[in-house]
C-alpha cells in the first residue's frame, strides 16, 4: 500500500519539480537550522531562540533513538520506486527527520507567536516538506505521518515545561549551571551513545553554556538597525560554518573530539559572537563596565 502511495506520487515527476522539491526538502536540513535558528537568538529574541534550538534539538535526539530502534528501511532501492537526492537519507527510515524536524521548528513558531499569517506558512512549509521526502522516494507515508506525530507531542510537551520553568524563581549559581550544561547532555550522551547524539549534546552544552555567561556577564541585546542586523547575521553564520568545518583540520577524528568541535561551535553561538557584537557595537547595548 506504501508503496503504491510513492508510485502514485512520482507520476508527477518532471525535472522541474525534481529541482523544486530538492530545494523544498534542504528546508528541512541541519544546514537550514543552522542559519534559521541564529537569526531568532542574534536578532529578534534571544530567550526564544536558545528555546527553538533546544526544542529542536531533543526533537532530533528523540528521531535518532527511534531511527535506531525500529530500524525500518528506506524505500531506496524499493522496485519501482525513483530515489533521488539519497544524499539527504542518511540512516534508517522511520520516523522522518525532516518531517519531525519541520513540524517541530514551525509548530514552536506559531504556537509562540500566535499570528495567522504564520500559521498559513508553518503549515505550507510543514506540508511541502514532507511531501518532498515522498517525491524524492527516500521516506514512506508512516515515515511522515509518524514524524508529524511525535513532533506534535514534544512541541506540547516543551510548551509545558517551558511554562513551569518560567513560573519557577530557581536561583541557582553560574557554576552550578555550567555543571549541569556539561552534565546532562554527557547523560544523554550515555543513555544513548549515537555518533549524531554526540555532535548535537556538544552542541547544546556549548550553547547553554554561553548563555548563562552571557547572561550574567554581557548581558547582549539583539536590537540593532537593519544593516548591523544583517552584518551580525553574515559574521555569525561565516564563523559558525568556519568553526564548524575547519575545526575537522584541527582536532582528531572521533565521536569525542566531535562533541568537543560542537561545543565550540554552541559557545559561538551564544557567547563568543554576541562577544563579538556588542565589541563592534552592532547592537544597541554594549559590554557592561
Amino acid at each position: 500500500m506504501q508503496a503504491e502511495i510513492l508510485k502514485a506520487i512520482q507520476t508527477i515527476s518532471n525535472p522541474f519539480l525534481d529541482y523544486f522539491f530538492i530545494a523544498v526538502t534542504m528546508l528541512g536540513s541541519s544546514g537550514f537550522y543552522f542559519i534559521f535558528i541564529p537569526i531568532f537568538y542574534w536578532c529578534v529574541d534571544k530567550r526564544f531562540g536558545l528555546k527553538l534550538g533546544l526544542i529542536l534539538i531533543s526533537s532530533i535526539y528523540v528521531n535518532t533513538i527511534l531511527k535506531e530502534i525500529t530500524k525500518i528501511a528506506r524505500p531506496i532501492g524499493y522496485p519501482g520506486i525513483r530515489s533521488i537526492f539519497t544524499q539527504s537519507a542518511g540512516g534508517y527510515s522511520f520516523p522522518s527527520g525532516h518531517a519531525q524536524g519541520s513540524t517541530t521548528v514551525w509548530g514552536t513558531l506559531m504556537v509562540h507567536y500566535q499570528k495567522k499569517w504564520l500559521w498559513y506558512i508553518g503549515i505550507a512549509v510543514v506540508l511541502l516538506v514532507s511531501f518532498s521526502r515522498m517525491y524524492l522516494g527516500v521516506h514512506w507515508p508512516i515515515d511522515i505521518i509518524g514524524g508529524i506525530l511525535i513532533a506534535v507531542l514534544i512541541i506540547i510537551l516543551s510548551e509545558l515545561i517551558d511554562s513551569i520553568v518560567k513560573e519557577s524563581n530557581f536561583n541557582i549559581s553560574l557554576a552550578f549551571k555550567v555543571i549541569l550544561s556539561i552534565l546532562i547532555p554527557a547523560l544523554l550522551i550515555l543513555i544513548f551513545p549515537h555518533k549524531d547524539i554526540y555532535e548535537y549534546m556538544g552542541l547544546i552544552s556549548g550553547t547553554l553554556i554561553g548563555y548563562f555567561i552571557d547572561k550574567e556577564k554581557f548581558d547582549f541585546t539583539v536590537n540593532a538597525p537593519l544593516q548591523k542586523q544583517i552584518l551580525k547575521l553574515l559574521i555569525g553564520i561565516i564563523v559558525f560554518f568556519v568553526l564548524k568545518e575547519g575545526l575537522k583540520f584541527v582536532l582528531p577524528s572521533g565521536n569525542i573530539f566531535n562533541a568537543i568541535r560542537y561545543t565550540i561551535c554552541g559557545l559561538w553561538l551564544s557567547l563568543g559572537a554576541p562577544y563579538v557584537f556588542n565589541l563592534f557595537k552592532l547592537n544597541d547595548k554594549t559590554i557592561k563596565a
